[in-house]
């Protein structure tokens, strides 16, 4: 997840700006132009551009994407939306699989911690998170193209996962642990974790 998370400095006219956008025509590129035609010129409007790039729905230049494309077919928005923000708040659903049922003050508590960033800011990231999930239906999810894990920008390939083997008749069983470490600068607690799990291991 990056952590240079865009937000709206006001989430008024935010289930309106997404009502619009999915009963009007794809643009060519999605902007101040096009808010604008959608009857939205507040500059507290504008940032919902950076907010659709960050969920993928726009490239770096604001031209439509897939995502975005799916998002416009009324049969798929909501789901649509859902999927994408797990995938570009997925650090934040490793914490908590059901992220969005959150409340804006644990979203805030969340967010600072994770960003950096002061009470201010903090709360309008987790509004808009909210207000976003609020419009999303997670239900279910539905087939858009998404990033593999792998084409993240410095994660390498995961490992092919084995579950078995089997040799010249005789069959081996490989085990493979997945542990999800909290989000913590503190060293020892990560020693402390590992020292744990050597000793269950070795009984």
């Amino acid at each position: 997840m990056d952590i240079n998370v865009p937000y709206m400095p006001s989430i008024k006219n935010l289930n309106a700006i997404l009502d619009k956008a999915q009963h009007a025509a794809v643009p060519e590129a999605f902007g101040y132009d096009f808010l604008k035609d959608l009857g939205f010129a507040s500059s507290n409007d504008r940032s919902i551009t950076k907010v659709f790039k960050y969920l993928g729905f726009l490239d770096s230049s604001g031209r439509p994407q897939t995502p975005y494309r799916d998002f416009v077919d009324h049969t798929k928005t909501k789901h649509v939306l859902a999927d994408r923000l797990r995938t570009a708040f997925d650090d934040l659903y490793v914490a908590n699989k059901n992220a969005h049922e959150m409340s804006v003050d644990e979203l805030k508590g969340w967010f600072k911690s994770k960003t950096g960033k002061g009470d201010a800011v903090a709360i309008k990231i987790a509004t808009t998170f909210k207000g976003l999930a609020s419009y999303a239906d997670f239900s279910k999810a539905v087939d858009t193209p998404l990033k593999k894990p792998e084409e993240k920008q410095g994660v390498a390939p995961l490992p092919e996962k084995r579950h078995k083997q089997i040799d010249l008749g005789e069959i081996g069983l490989v085990y493979r642990f997945e542990i999800h470490l909290p989000d913590t600068q503190n060293v020892d607690t990560f020693r402390a974790i590992f020292k744990a799990m050597r000793e269950e291991l070795m009984q």
